[in-house]
């Protein structure tokens, strides 16, 4: 797709803008390097920290548990379904410009939430949050693409990236515990300095290119609706179970409009959604291990906090600590991934990362009953060094298989897939546990189903995908 890039006034020389505009990009990079991996942290954190002050909001602006689900999932929700139109904002507007309004809006709508006086308004809150994370996220990954134009120091600017929202995985169950018994609004207040410092860094990043492309309304429209309604009604099963009409109704609906926006992209001249990028290998593997990964990673944390709370009855602040180790594990795994991608190549990488995401799988599935807790926390940290070593090599694949200009768009796909793996894990998983007859068979269940999944992943990988 072909697209034209604005630039500023020409300066006196014919060769000076090029040479003043590398030289920005090069001074640019750690700043922008930084500003992303710190707004990873928080778009990672923020799905996380709100779930221990759940019981304390709740008892103060009231709620049942379905008003306490659409906190969590109002975030998820409006988070999955605009990250393709952001992508395209990214690409069209300029990364830095769509990654400063993201930050600016994370930081209004925290304060928003925290000044909520009613759960309908933390609702509200919380959904402009989801707004504000998918103006972020793939904003970040196209400025780590365009200011690292070196492979090894675009793979290194990744790992660091993965590795702040690897950390968030941590600093949110804690944070939560921490900050709750203080005053539960603190658990949203907190993310403005994160944010401020956010901003401060974007202003010494250099400003990004703006391309003149046409705006596919009516993709906009089938995509959001359709991503709104699929997710929603996954969402619902969970809630509401398997045999709620109004979920399979919003399923089909969704999948009715999502073939509509695929049709439309093959027919439209500037699709918010290149097809062709799903013939390329690299994207391929990509987007399945971002699905999969993430579908597997949010499904054994659901049915993990259920068997440690309901099964074991281990308080929420103390559950949460049982994934404290696979945090940091993460977050060391990240940024060994980094230099392993430097070293050998993206594919190595990932063929690494998901045996080791296989084999932390099947320890847990393989443990004698009853399963305890040290066991799990072992189990969680292998899964995530493995994902943390897959991740940032993934996030890789998917930058170096499109043109610049389609840095954006190609990193809110890639994200796409991952948050709605992640919403479909949930779900899917809480269906294992209501008909299986105890939560020690749902966990075997989940870490087994999780191990084949990723071994048909691999399987694919080695024999579709090559490294370049």
């Amino acid at each position: 797709m072909s697209s034209t890039v604005s630039s500023p006034a020409p300066s006196t020389s014919s060769t000076a803008f090029p040479d003043d505009r590398t030289r920005a990009i090069a001074r640019s990079a750690p700043f922008a390097t930084a500003a992303a991996s710190i707004a990873s942290f928080l778009v990672g954190m923020d799905v996380l920290i709100v779930n221990v002050a759940l019981p304390t909001i709740s008892r103060d602006l009231g709620g049942d548990m379905a008003v306490q689900q659409w906190v969590v999932d109002g975030y998820s929700l409006l988070f999955a379904a605009l990250l393709l139109l952001c992508g395209n904002l990214a690409d069209r507007w300029g990364a830095r410009r769509v990654f400063v309004c993201g930050a600016a809006l994370f930081a209004a709508a925290s304060l928003f939430s925290s000044f909520a006086w009613s759960m309908g308004a933390l609702v509200l809150g919380r959904c402009l949050l989801g707004v504000a994370s998918a103006l972020i996220l793939p904003a970040s990954m196209a400025l780590i693409n365009e200011t690292n134009p070196d492979p090894k120091r675009r793979a290194w600017a990744l790992a660091l990236w993965g590795a702040g929202g690897a950390s968030a995985s941590a600093v949110g169950p804690l944070l939560g515990g921490l900050l709750t018994p203080i005053h539960w609004s603190l658990v949203f207040a907190v993310n403005v300095p994160f944010c401020l410092l956010v901003l401060g860094l974007c202003t010494r990043v250099a400003p990004s290119p703006r391309r003149a492309k046409r705006f596919d309304w009516v993709g906009q429209a089938l995509a959001l609706s359709g991503l709104v309604a699929l997710i929603a009604g996954v969402i619902e099963i969970g809630a509401l179970g398997v045999s709620s009409l109004l979920a399979w109704t919003l399923v089909a609906g969704g999948a009715i409009l999502l073939v509509a926006f695929v049709r439309s992209q093959a027919q439209v001249r500037a699709p918010m959604m290149p097809l062709g990028l799903f013939h390329v290998r690299g994207m391929q593997v990509a987007l399945l291990i971002g699905f999969v990964m993430i579908f597997n990673w949010y499904g054994m944390v659901f049915i993990c906090t259920l068997f440690l709370q309901n099964g074991l009855g281990m308080g929420a602040f103390a559950a949460g600590l049982v994934f404290v180790p696979s945090a940091f594990v993460t977050i060391a795994g990240n940024l060994v991934g980094g230099r392993i991608i430097t070293a050998r190549g993206s594919k190595f990488s990932i063929t690494l990362g998901l045996a080791i995401m296989i084999a932390g799988f099947l320890f847990e599935f393989l443990h004698p009953s009853p399963i305890p807790v040290w066991a799990i926390a072992t189990g969680l940290s292998v899964v995530g060094f493995g994902a943390a070593i897959t991740t940032p090599a993934a996030a890789g694949v998917v930058l170096k298989s499109v043109d610049p200009a389609q840095a954006g768009i190609a990193s809110a796909m890639f994200n796409t897939f991952r948050q709605v793996g992640g919403a479909v894990g949930v779900a899917v998983f809480g269906v294992i546990a209501t008909f299986l007859p105890s939560l020690t068979l749902a966990l075997r269940a989940v870490f087994l189903a999780s191990a084949l999944l990723l071994a048909l992943i691999l399987a694919f990988e080695l024999l579709r995908w090559r490294d370049r």
